[in-house]
């Protein structure tokens, strides 16, 4: 009896701290890339540049934003995409797994971006 009691308190050990240690780790829920934009249109920016925070393998690409709204300055006011302009440095919080459309210039689905913030101003 008192051998099973101690198996069963070390086990319940082994889970409990098992338990504990998986709760603490962080999960980063979004990628943060930067650019410079190019050019501003009606409801879309093309930005330059673009590189992911992170990734030192893949070359700067021009990715193009059809969205008319999520933009921010740095203090995280909303601004208006009429606020943007060309040679601005931006950066650009997407969801951690985001597709690029295979387009000329590359594209981003607006469901993927997060927050396009503008850095310069």
């Amino acid at each position: 009896m008192k051998k099973t009691s101690i198996i069963f308190i070390l086990c319940l050990t082994v889970l409990l701290t098992a338990c504990s240690t998986t709760e603490k780790q962080t999960k980063i829920e979004y990628t943060e890339a930067t650019g410079t934009i190019e050019q501003v249109e009606t409801n879309a920016i093309l930005i330059n540049n673009f590189k992911e925070k992170n990734d030192k393998d893949n070359p700067e690409s021009a990715i193009r934003f059809g969205i008319g709204d999520k933009y921010y300055d740095k203090n995280g006011n909303k601004i208006k995409l009429t606020e943007l302009n060309k040679n601005d440095n931006v950066k650009i919080i997407l969801t951690k797994d985001y597709p690029i459309q295979e387009t000329s210039p590359g594209q981003i689905d607006p469901k993927y971006i997060q927050k396009i913030i503008l850095l310069n101003k």
